[in-house]
């Protein structure tokens, strides 16, 4: 599993699945309250240079890429979470991002260009542009409220204080060595660590951890093993639920009370 992306009008998880041996990428809708799985219809041939941008508005946004070799995105293909297949297509612009005004594209081979707000229902152009900084601004903007009900973790990398002050907290509670990067969050209620311990050979292990605010551990688990190196969204939290991948292929959702 590659990549998640939450459309919080709808409720419904965007799902990216690659498999690098044989050259497969599929898209998935996953619906949060009824848990029903469907995958979106795209040609097989082409999918695997295709790669998962967004999700909102009942659309699920991916892209194409301009240059494979240099992986630069270059396209945008809304498709329906209903499975009612390609929405509108916009061959010659790349995502951006969401904002209250649209989706914003630029255009890959003249990044240089103001940033164009295109209907989310149609694709055709609304007549806004933006420059890179208000766009910037937009997106942050708009992303408080459309996931103010979503909470995603910080990263923190090796050698920043907030990462010291939480590997402290994990070396007291749980006798482990946190090394290089974790993510943190936090709600009313909840504390969720999602950490990196070494293992074998110089490979890392990750782990997540549920606290109390009084610091009492409720859930801890080995989440990934072998890895190259430390990743960053490995969970997030909506209504009350905690959303995370185990071992790169396994959607896992634990419940939080309120």
């Amino acid at each position: 599993m590659w990549r998640m992306r939450l459309d919080s009008s709808t409720a419904c998880l965007a799902l990216e699945v690659r498999d690098p041996d044989l050259l497969l990428t599929r898209f998935y809708t996953l619906d949060t309250h009824t848990y029903t799985l469907q995958q979106l219809d795209l040609p097989q041939a082409k999918a695997w240079w295709q790669g998962l941008e967004d999700a909102e508005h009942g659309h699920v946004y991916v892209h194409g890429y301009g240059n494979r070799q240099m992986g630069q995105h270059k396209g945008i293909a809304a498709f329906s979470e209903a499975g009612y297949g390609k929405v509108w297509e916009a061959e010659e612009l790349a995502f951006y991002g969401i904002a209250a005004a649209g989706i914003l594209a630029y255009n890959p081979q003249q990044p240089e260009l103001p940033l164009l707000a295109l209907n989310p229902q149609t694709g055709k152009s609304t007549g806004i542009t933006y420059t890179q900084q208000q766009a910037a601004e937009e997106v942050a903007r708009h992303s408080q409220t459309r996931l103010g009900h979503c909470l995603y973790p910080v990263l923190y990398r090796e050698g920043e204080v907030y990462f010291e002050q939480v590997q402290t907290f994990l070396q007291e509670q749980l006798q482990v060595q946190p090394v290089q990067a974790l993510e943190y969050a936090e709600t009313q209620n909840w504390l969720v660590v999602s950490f990196y311990t070494s293992g074998e050979e110089g490979k890392l292990q990750n782990e997540l951890a549920v606290f109390d605010l009084e610091g009492k551990l409720h859930r801890k688990m080995k989440i990934a093993s072998d890895l190259n190196g430390f990743g960053s969204d490995t969970f997030f939290i909506f209504n009350h639920k905690l959303y995370y991948i185990l071992n790169k292929d396994i959607l896992q959702v634990f419940q939080l009370l309120a």
